[in-house]
């Protein structure tokens, strides 16, 4: 049974627009699908490792921000196959229980490293590796010049991507 009419579902089901030719047909919605299922899966586990990685350095703020960005979109992916009247809970059951308990284990795991890392920052008052020392002086040194030249490059490279994605809209309107 789906529940399609609160506030969020109008707002997702327009989010979405999967009536959009951009999802293909059934075969390239599935790989979408899938596509999109791995994206999700490889950017839980590098929420979680850029969380473990900036609490060893002393960070506080940051793991915890990681941490809830990690969350989010798993949050939000079960929101939304729950208002279809999808239960991925139940769909992971059915991978068998040692599966789902891995996967928990493994990613509660990571949750308590991130805490236990937090954790030594603040009783003992300093980060559990200590921070390299990186200092940028503007056009000075090799750091100094290759922060400027990745910031200008980054410019550019946004710049060419927009200037890309109007010809590219450009030229599929006029359908060559």
């Amino acid at each position: 049974m789906t529940q399609r009419d609160s506030v969020f579902d109008r707002w997702s089901d327009r989010v979405m627009n999967l009536d959009s030719p951009v999802y293909g047909d059934e075969r390239e919605r599935t790989v979408f699908m899938e596509a999109s299922s791995f994206g999700l899966t490889i950017g839980l586990y590098a929420g979680l490792a850029g969380a473990v990685v900036s609490a060893a350095f002393g960070l506080i703020l940051l793991p915890v921000v990681l941490l809830a960005l990690t969350i989010l979109p798993a949050a939000a992916t079960q929101w939304y196959a729950w208002r279809r009247g999808v239960h991925l809970n139940a769909l992971v059951e059915r991978s068998g229980a040692r599966s789902a308990m891995v996967t928990m284990v493994g990613g509660c795991a990571l949750v308590a490293l991130v805490f236990a890392a937090m954790t030594v920052t603040v009783f003992a008052g300093q980060p559990l590796l200590p921070t390299p020392s990186v200092t940028l002086t503007p056009g000075q040194g090799p750091l100094g010049g290759a922060a400027q030249g990745a910031v200008i490059g980054g410019m550019i490279g946004a710049v060419a991507g927009m200037i890309g994605s109007v010809v590219s809209y450009r030229k599929a309107r006029r359908g060559t």
